[in-house]
């Protein structure tokens, strides 16, 4: 048994990630992406989301207009936030050709009402917590999960690895990356890491071509396997159980 990269991607970049298609072909990276705003999207994005799941990467949701799934919650009730914001997302998802089976918080907002409420919905759910004030990623011990135990986990939390937004950087660095892949392969755990666009400079959250690169690589020479949420179902493991 080795251990997991669940490498994930958030909002409408869809052109830059499809940008990458050869990049995770030539890994043999399956990833996620999970689409908020779709409303943003052209023809030609739809297209190449649709080549994408094509090579086997997921495709989940992460709402109509990216909301604070417990702030909307306590102000409309769980039905009430489901109609606003996740149902208009899966229709729009659906119209298109997918069934999204896991959703990604934005901002990793997320209250144990919350889970309960899209757990309803979704086999899986992705939280984020921030980066350690000390040390690197490996210290973080909430985004990992024993590999023998990742498929029947239903709440997976994920560390951001974007290096930038304009020309900030996001506080995390190569070496932080790495540690927590390395800790994954020798514990054999599941490591779970989030994104958004794939770029050198972008006006929002973004990870350097480079840097994808650079995971994809040491996932592979750590013997790390990289897959999407769905594949998780195919790993003979155990399916979830209900939040």
């Amino acid at each position: 048994m080795s251990g997991i990269l669940l490498m994930t991607f958030d909002d409408f970049f869809v052109p830059e990630w499809s940008a990458m298609r050869g990049v995770f072909r030539e890994h043999g990276a399956r990833v996620t992406f999970f689409i908020s705003e779709p409303y943003k999207l052209d023809d030609d994005a739809w297209r190449r989301l649709r080549e994408l799941a094509g090579d086997g990467h997921t495709v989940g949701a992460h709402g109509l207009r990216h909301l604070w799934a417990p702030d909307r919650i306590a102000a409309l009730g769980g039905d009430g936030y489901l109609a606003e914001d996740v149902d208009p997302c899966l229709a729009a998802l659906r119209a298109h050709g997918f069934e999204a089976a896991s959703f990604a918080y934005p901002v990793s907002r997320r209250d144990e009402r919350s889970d309960a409420v899209l757990g309803g919905v979704f086999r899986r759910l992705r939280g984020g917590t921030g980066h350690p004030a000390e040390g690197g990623l490996d210290t973080l011990d909430e985004i990992f999960t024993p590999v023998a135990e990742v498929a029947g986990r239903r709440v997976l939390i994920g560390a951001g690895i974007d290096t930038g937004k304009l020309f900030r950087p996001a506080g995390v660095d190569d070496a932080s990356v790495r540690s927590a892949l390395v800790r994954a392969a020798a514990r054999e755990e599941a490591v779970t890491f989030y994104a958004h666009a794939v770029a050198d400079s972008h006006e929002c959250n973004h990870v350097s071509p480079a840097r994808l690169e650079m995971v994809l690589t040491q996932a592979a020479e750590l013997g790390l396997r990289v897959l999407g949420f769905d594949d998780l179902d195919q790993t003979g493991m155990t399916s979830p159980t209900p939040v």
